[in-house]
């Protein structure tokens, strides 16, 4: 029971660190508006609320690829743990932010998930859509 009190109080404390929001949908498969012809793709809304955007690490990586160089960061978005069924491939959107007005409509792809047990907050690994 300790051990139980102890993941809230941690849970509420990440939480309020969570001053940005953010939607999470999932991609599905094209639609065919059957009169105009024209495709969109469909998604399936996962979770809308508060979130965090950071970066994982505080080093960067410069790798060679092709004869050019570019500057890798690894980002992570947090939300509530335990507050959606986020899987690898789902978009996330920054639809607010109170610190970093550049950052809301960002779009994160995720990749690499995986919950953890005593997590105090959902940490999903992303990469930016360009």
């Amino acid at each position: 029971m300790r051990t139980e009190l102890l993941l809230i109080r941690r849970r509420k404390a990440a939480e309020e660190l969570m001053v940005d929001a953010c939607t999470i949908s999932r991609p599905g498969e094209p639609v065919t508006d059957p009169e105009t012809g024209e495709v969109t793709d469909s998604t399936t809304p996962v979770y809308s609320g508060r979130c965090k955007v950071q970066s994982k690490d505080s080093a960067t990586s410069t790798p060679d690829a092709g004869g050019a160089s570019f500057v890798m960061v690894s980002r992570q978005v947090h939300i509530p743990a335990g507050a959606a069924d986020v899987r690898d491939g789902d978009v996330v959107t920054v639809t607010a932010s109170l610190l970093n007005p550049f950052g809301v409509g960002k779009q994160y792809r995720v990749e690499g998930f995986t919950p953890d047990s005593f997590e105090t907050a959902a940490r999903i690994p992303v990469k930016e859509m360009l």
